[in-house]
């Protein structure tokens, strides 16, 4: 296991927000994080990648050097900022640089991501004018060129058109395949249900000062739940 979670609490200062009582993430296996708005989903991510320390429980990580990457929706980049789709690419590298400078052999590493995404020929093209599919695979690409152990995505869909959701998922899926962890947080159902193999199921108290339990369920436990909804509605 990459990252076991025991118990664990998490909050800011002395509100606690999200409780989690068992989860662990491995090697080549998904999870999605589903629940309303202001439920906790972030707060939860933000647990995971060691940005939050619980305030109670425990949470035990395989070595505490893991490597992670992130992927923001391609609507939280500035759309206005002069950049080509390489220096797209280039933008989770370059924060880990001093200075922001890549150099050759980790823009090397850049093109050749964005050459298994299929995305190297707009390396030159004016990242505004893309489709959101093609900014979106150009942000993927960048992600995956910092060799992450754990890929955490952030509705990493929303906005898109059928054609660029499926080839998205089809690419994600395709890492895990390869032994990637992905941790996706999403309001879409069926792309739950297309890629992820376990769901963090977030479901807030209705005393509001009592902190979100979370539900670890299959994706086929969420599909009959899905399905029996639907039937009933």
């Amino acid at each position: 296991m990459l990252i076991e979670l025991d118990g664990a609490l998490f909050g800011y200062g002395p509100r606690a927000v999200v409780r989690i009582h068992r989860l662990a993430l491995a090697a080549g296996r998904c999870l999605g994080v589903f629940g309303p708005n202001g439920a906790g989903k972030s707060t939860l991510v933000r647990g995971l990648a060691g940005l939050l320390p619980p305030m109670e429980g425990a949470v035990r990580r395989q070595r505490q050097d893991l490597r992670f990457g992130y992927l923001p929706q391609h609507r939280a980049i500035d759309p206005h900022w002069p950049m080509t789709g390489f220096d797209a690419a280039s933008l989770a590298v370059s924060a880990a640089r001093p200075l922001g400078w890549i150099g050759s052999e980790a823009a090397g590493r850049v093109r050749e991501s964005m050459r298994l995404m299929g995305v190297e020929p707009l390396a030159s093209h004016p990242f505004a004018k893309l489709s959101g599919g093609q900014q979106q695979r150009l942000l993927l690409a960048g992600a995956l060129a910092t060799a992450p152990e754990i890929l955490i995505l952030d509705e990493p869909t929303e906005g898109l058109d059928v054609r660029s959701r499926q080839a998205l998922l089809d690419l994600l899926h395709a890492q895990n395949r390869r032994g990637l962890c992905t941790v996706m947080i999403s309001h879409a159902v069926e792309d739950l249900l297309y890629v992820a193999d376990d769901i963090a199921w977030l479901h807030p108290c209705e005393d509001t000062r009592q902190p979100t339990e979370v539900e670890i369920i299959s994706s086929d436990a969420l599909r009959e739940r899905v399905t029996k909804a639907r039937r009933a509605s």
